[in-house]
């Protein structure tokens, strides 16, 4: 019985080796056109601002939806930043990217962030039981949504002498928006 179910075995695994050696048959007709591809205002990253306040009330956590007008898939990313000053003489607003980690008496707490496809959520963790005293009110975030196709369409060497907003106006053709 065993020789029989070797030479069946045998003999199952040659014809399966010389069916996959034939040639290739005919290629088939072309399918129907795809969807239009994306233009390359649609590529831009974006930006939103909203104001997050962290308190015991919330359990230091405060969630802000991304607007209906941005469109997200799963390999698009997020970033944050926390509004820090504002230097009149230069007219310059300082942005400070999330997280941010604070040393203080008490031990270590992280300004945080994360994002799903609809919402953003801006957080702390510590190292020790937060308390009133280490809440946060009004803080100035703008998320930037950047999406994944953007980065590959990018010519990174020519990145890389844009000195202003002006200047990245002009070298992708489209006027930047804040929305």
């Amino acid at each position: 019985m065993k020789k029989i179910m070797k030479t069946i075995a045998a003999l199952l695994f040659m014809t399966v080796v010389l069916i996959s050696c034939g040639e290739r048959g005919p290629v088939g007709p072309e399918g129907p056109p795809g969807p239009p591809g994306q233009d390359g205002a649609e590529i831009l990253p974006t930006s939103f601002e909203f104001n997050a306040t962290l308190t015991p009330e919330n359990d230091f956590e405060f969630f802000n939806e991304i607007p209906g007008d941005i469109d997200i898939i799963d390999s698009d990313v997020i970033i944050a930043f926390v509004f820090e000053d504002y230097i009149e003489e230069d007219d310059l607003e300082v942005w400070r990217q999330l997280p941010i980690t604070e040393f203080n008496s008490k031990g270590t707490v992280l300004i945080d962030f994360d994002f799903t496809m609809v919402d953003v959520r801006i957080f702390l963790d510590a190292n020790y039981f937060l308390s009133a005293s280490d809440g946060y009110q009004d803080m100035l975030i703008r998320a930037v949504h950047i999406p994944a196709n953007f980065a590959s369409k990018m010519k990174t060497d020519a990145l890389k002498n844009i000195q202003s907003p002006d200047e990245l106006e002009q070298f992708l053709g489209v006027e930047i928006r804040k929305l």
